[in-house]
């Protein structure tokens, strides 16, 4: 007889796999559902509006200078997706998250290659899901845009190199590829490389048994490096802010004791500043945070001896990398308050994970079980870190889900679904939704103008202008800084034909204004009126037409024969509702 073979039965998650799950669940969680519920704001527009007059493909949009920053891969992130839905604002986060739940599990992975699956790995794990440094900038797309990315390419490519330490192989190609992919859309992921060579020495291997590897590193980031000095300006910025040893320190100790350490263990627990910054903790909160910092410090150099001061070495110095770069870039044009900034220390929580692991655990092959105490100890610092964040990130999230944004888009989205033959007026929109300084991408045009149906200073009878809140309100006439001289035909003023007439203005006018038209025909007809194409209704109507420049007349005419047009009437100024 043939025996049957049994059927194979899953095999049941540990336990501290399934603890590890819910630690990355419930912060992301709670970050998916802020992310999708957010809105755009400030550069978010900006881009999504380049990136559908551009196109995925074009090089100039994709190699462009924005600010001192080269991003080729979130640009063509945000041209794919703006050309599937423009302005869907949940569409273009997707991916953001996806990103980010790929980085936990590369990250679970790497902790359980090199220490083993104890629950001692469960800390490590959860000061990096649950960290605020993570879950509350990322918030505002286009900083997502580059650090999720580069957070997934760290992960990605320290995870590919234990295994290329290890084993050899061909795991050195997943290491360059997720740097490049870092690479392509933040120049933070430059670091790559220095946490590499980190991770290196803390598993206790030389550096020099692998010259080849680290020569491709170094020639990768000499060829970014020069790409990078071609394709941007400089990032060396200017300012009122002096810069001196006290603004450095001042500086520094933001970084650190504001933001860095609260981030780390789910704070600020004060709320959000102006802006992206946190407010600052009360001073007792940070002297506290301080403290524990040196205890911890100190306790894994009793644990982890010389690994732990290499690991703690590490963090350090990346530390002063960023403190480097804002010194250099914002400094003096922002001062010292850039240091509640948790955008510019935000890549340090995946590298104060690691190091805090490395300094504390040995390697697996040592103690891969862990102590008696291990699981309590670590549970309870889980639990902990987990209903921290749970109460920072409540605090924190609303400043950057941009709600007034959001109801600004929702509001013109409803007004042109409700009426698709509105035509706006052109206007700036509130600086907290896209500020002034964007100059003409902070009009109402490039803010909202890809949803479909939307119309912009188009002629019309019936022009409305949109208000604070997105509300649009019909315009009823203008106020006039100039009027039309009086016409010679009595009961008629001007009589417009296929024969250009030019109605002169009593004073000459510069830059955007709105033009308004009081006139009667017969018959409708198309005509012309400043160059701009129009259709005169038969009728006595007004023609509503904004107008930019310089000029002292307004030229009209019919485009084909047809009953004249009599122009009783012209005003030029700024529209009134």
């Amino acid at each position: 007889m043939v025996e049957l073979e049994k059927p194979r039965t899953l095999r049941r998650p540990s336990a501290v796999v399934l603890a590890a799950f819910v630690a990355g669940v419930v912060p992301f969680a709670l970050h998916a559902w802020a992310a999708l519920h957010g809105s755009f704001a400030q550069d978010d527009f900006v881009v999504t509006y380049r990136a559908a007059a551009a196109g995925p493909f074009d090089p100039a949009f994709l190699f462009q200078d924005y600010h001192g920053h080269l991003q080729p891969g979130g640009f063509f992130l945000a041209a794919v997706l703006t050309w599937w839905a423009p302005l869907n604002f949940a569409l273009l986060m997707a991916p953001l998250l996806v990103m980010r739940v790929l980085a936990m599990v590369l990250f679970w992975c790497f902790l359980v290659r090199c220490f083993g699956r104890r629950w001692a790995i469960l800390v490590p794990f959860t000061v990096f899901t649950a960290s605020t440094l993570l879950l509350v900038p990322t918030l505002w797309w286009s900083f997502g845009s580059q650090l999720v990315p580069v957070v997934l390419a760290a992960a990605g490519a320290v995870h590919a190199h234990v295994r290329y330490l290890a084993d050899g192989g061909r795991w050195w190609l997943g290491v360059f590829a997720w740097t490049l992919f870092g690479l392509a859309f933040y120049e933070k992921a430059a670091l790559i490389p220095v946490l590499l060579a980190g991770v290196t020495v803390l598993l206790g291997q030389s550096l020099r048994d692998h010259v080849r590897y680290w020569a491709g590193h170094a020639v990768l980031l000499a060829g970014f490096v020069v790409g990078f000095l071609v394709l941007t300006t400089s990032q060396v910025g200017t300012g009122a802010s002096p810069l001196s040893a006290g603004t450095v320190a001042d500086l520094t100790g933001r970084m650190l004791g504001d933001t860095l350490l609260p981030g780390l263990v789910g704070g600020p627990w004060s709320g959000a500043g102006a802006g992206a910054t946190w407010a600052p903790p009360p001073f007792l909160v940070v002297v506290a945070l301080v403290v524990a910092a040196v205890v911890v410090v100190v306790a894994g150099v009793r644990v982890g001896g010389r690994r732990a001061w290499a690991a703690w070495l590490l963090l350090a110095a990346l530390f002063a990398v960023d403190v480097g770069l804002l010194t250099l870039t914002r400094l003096r044009e922002v001062g010292p308050a850039a240091g509640d900034d948790p955008r510019y220390v935000a890549d340090l929580a995946l590298v104060a994970a690691l190091c805090g692991a490395f300094a504390f655990l040995p390697r697996a092959e040592v103690a891969p079980s862990g102590g008696k105490r291990e699981r309590p100890i670590a549970v309870i610092a889980c639990v902990l870190l987990l209903a921290s964040s749970a109460v920072g990130f409540s605090r924190l999230s609303p400043a950057l889900r941009f709600e007034h944004s959001g109801q600004y888009v929702a509001n013109v989205r409803a007004a042109v679904a409700a009426d698709p033959d509105l035509v706006f007026f052109d206007t700036f929109v509130p600086s907290d939704v896209v500020h002034e300084w964007f100059g003409a991408d902070s009009r109402a045009s490039r803010v909202v103008g890809l949803l479909p149906g939307t119309h912009f200073d188009q002629p019309t009878s019936r022009m409305h202008q949109l208000d604070a809140t997105g509300t649009p309100h019909r315009i009823t006439g203008v106020d006039p800084v100039s009027r039309g001289v009086p016409g010679p035909v009595p009961g008629c003023g001007y009589a417009i034909g296929e024969t250009p007439s030019r109605i002169p203005l009593d004073t000459a006018v510069l830059g955007r204004h709105l033009l308004k038209v009081d006139y009667y025909t017969s018959d409708g007809g198309e005509g012309l009126v400043d160059r701009t194409p129009v259709w005169f209704q038969a009728g006595l109507h007004s023609l509503y037409l904004p107008v930019d420049g310089l000029f002292d007349s307004i030229a009209v005419r019919l485009s084909s024969p047809g009953a004249p047009v009599c122009v009783a009437k012209i005003e030029v100024g700024q529209p009134m509702s």
